[in-house]
């Protein structure tokens, strides 16, 4: 087989970028790759370089190293182009007395948005973790300073740090919980649930917090409903937050209704409040890791910023579907489907 048919056949399949320029800059050849990341419709070549890619850096970066034929050392270079990140490396190409340049732009959006990721965790949990240890910090230094002889004081002071702690508590549960899900390490144990009896039973543990708050908690389940292929510990665990979710987010003299439904091929269950809702613009986050509406007042209600993170991966690694419905000041409804057992 001949060489030149071989290298094609690489420079075809390869997942990286392939520009190959002539002295002048102009192009000599593209790989199908880059084609398809730069959206390039037809023959490019002889076009110049700014034809393809528009950064300004970049362009310069080329012209000098075309205009040295590469002796200029060069460390690489990172771009975006139009939200997509490439690393990009320059090879000089000389035979005799001919020079000719290769770029190769391997793309690293993935890596990028992973980087933003982590970088957003770290400081979201070190902003969880910071205003409950400084409220439990400032509360123990003042019972230490004297605070402990006055009892009234005392008392309120160690309900505050009681209070903070558990809030810890509950963000480091639910962070492990999350890391177990997001990195596969929490088996889905598959068994044939009873979804009335499942939901009725969470209903009752929340029955308490409802009626606490003035607000009325309703069930609509469908007549021999077929039992679900599921964990019922994990479904357990949906049903609650989103139970907890609809009774912290509904003002005294709501409703929150919830209702199972069959269609055949799945079983649907919808969590329907009357409560404050959610604007349009925070829809489509509202299941990120964090993500809140409102900030402050999440906090004040003990909210961790993580169950519908936790629900979404829940739903998910049970091949299910999870989605919301809702307006401002007309309610949210959250559902969420799962297969019927066999």
């Amino acid at each position: 087989m001949e060489e030149n048919l071989v290298l094609e056949a690489i420079a075809r399949e390869m997942q990286t970028g392939v520009l190959v320029l002539d002295p002048g800059g102009g192009i000599l050849y593209s790989n199908p790759f880059l084609a398809r990341c730069f959206s390039i419709i037809g023959d490019i070549r002889g076009k110049k370089i700014d034809a393809v890619i528009r950064d300004s850096d970049f362009i310069k970066a080329v012209e000098v190293f075309l205009k040295d034929r590469g002796k200029t050392p060069y460390d690489g270079l990172e771009i975006n182009e139009d939200g997509r990140f490439f690393n990009i490396r320059m090879v000089p190409v000389k035979e005799g007395g001919d020079f000719n340049l290769m770029l190769f732009l391997r793309e690293i959006t993935e890596e990028k948005r992973v980087e933003t990721l982590k970088k957003d965790f770290v400081a979201n949990v070190s902003h969880e973790l910071r205003t409950p240890l400084a409220s439990i910090k400032g509360y123990a230094e003042t019972l230490l300073d004297g605070g402990m002889d006055d009892r009234t004081t005392l008392k309120e002071f160690l309900r505050v740090i009681d209070k903070h702690a558990n809030r810890m508590s509950r963000l480091i549960d639910d962070l492990l919980v999350l890391s177990r899900l997001e990195s596969h390490e929490m088996p889905m144990v598959r068994e044939p649930v009873d979804m009335r009896e499942l939901v009725s039973s969470v209903a009752e543990g929340v029955k308490k917090q409802a009626a606490d708050k003035g607000i009325r908690l309703s069930m609509s389940l469908d007549e021999n409903l077929p039992k679900v292929a599921s964990d019922r510990g994990r479904i357990e665990q949906v049903m609650l937050n989103l139970l907890d979710n609809a009774i912290k987010y509904t003002p005294a003299d709501g409703m929150v209704n919830v209702k199972v439904s069959s269609s055949g091929t799945e079983i649907r269950v919808d969590v329907k409040d009357t409560g404050i809702g959610i604007p349009p613009g925070d829809i489509p986050r509202i299941f990120e890791r964090f993500y809140r509406v409102d900030k402050a007042r999440s906090r004040d209600l003990g909210g961790t910023g993580l169950g519908l993170a936790i629900v979404k991966h829940i739903i998910h690694s049970l091949n299910g579907r999870v989605w919301v419905d809702s307006a401002p000041s007309k309610g949210s409804t959250f559902s969420f489907t799962l297969k019927p057992a066999c």
